[in-house]
């Protein structure tokens, strides 16, 4: 199958864009380094007879690059990581953080060394399955309080992506004024908006609170909203199950090391 790789154009963009879509739970990650973090990222497009094939992007703005990718075929995805070396050689060998759903990991054999794995659970809620919560209301989060998100943001797990900086956030406040549990977007395109999430121990039903409320207001620019927990975090998974959302899919993070030589 002849291949061609090229970075992503205004040529490309229109059919890479339909390719991904085709998928919008399992893309996710790739849309929105292809479309709204596409100033911090840097796309591939693998072309077979002008028909694209294969989507890979490496995100920059992480503290650890994050790697996506989606292929047709197996055959595809060993070109696509060589152009992203070629483009950013220090990722050859490099700690490199990949969230991607289970069935593509073997999709990786004999290219990276792993290093760290964690099995996720992709929830997803859509406008006709929320539930609001009846506990602590949660509130939009203003500028003046990126201090308290920054002390939860600096505990949470590494395949979170949301940072304290970054979109709206809904957060609960306990009387002693310290931020129980936060909720924020990692990022939100017209296709799907992920969810970030942090929380004080115990402090579930203020996190349902949040999510409840963050949920609603992205149903204001897209009908699918999800966020990833960890596969053994039944707390959580019960919790979310709660307002509405269900296990999708089971993705695994790793952090990896690129070894295409």
């Amino acid at each position: 199958m002849p291949l061609s790789i090229t970075e992503i154009s205004a040529e490309t963009y229109p059919a890479a864009l339909a390719f991904l879509r085709r998928s919008p739970y399992r893309n996710a990650i790739s849309l929105a380094q292809m479309t709204q973090l596409r100033a911090s990222s840097y796309t591939l497009v693998a072309l077979s007879n002008e028909t694209v094939v294969g989507v890979a992007s490496i995100r920059r703005d992480l503290p650890l690059p994050r790697l996506s990718f989606v292929v047709d075929f197996p055959g595809v995805l060993p070109p696509l990581l060589a152009g992203l070396v070629e483009a950013h050689p220090h990722l050859q060998g490099q700690p490199v953080g990949v969230l991607l759903p289970l069935a593509r990991m073997p999709l990786l054999n004999g290219m990276v060394q792993v290093e760290e794995s964690r099995l996720l659970y992709q929830m997803v809620a859509e406008p006709e399955t929320l539930r609001l919560s009846e506990q602590p209301a949660a509130q939009r989060l203003s500028a003046d309080m990126r201090a308290d998100l920054a002390a939860l943001h600096s505990a949470t797990a590494g395949w979170q992506s949301w940072h304290p900086d970054g979109g709206p956030a809904f957060g609960v406040v306990a009387t002693t004024g310290q931020l129980q549990a936060i909720a924020a977007t990692c990022f939100a395109t017209r296709d799907v908006i992920e969810i970030g999430w942090a929380m004080q121990p115990a402090a579930v039903p203020a996190l349902q609170g949040c999510i409840g409320a963050l949920t609603q207001l992205c149903f204001g620019l897209a009908s699918r909203v999800y966020l990833f927990v960890e596969a053994g975090d039944d707390e959580i998974v019960t919790g979310c199950r709660h307002l509405g959302f269900w296990p999708a899919e089971r993705f695994m993070w790793i952090v990896a090391r690129l070894n295409l030589t």
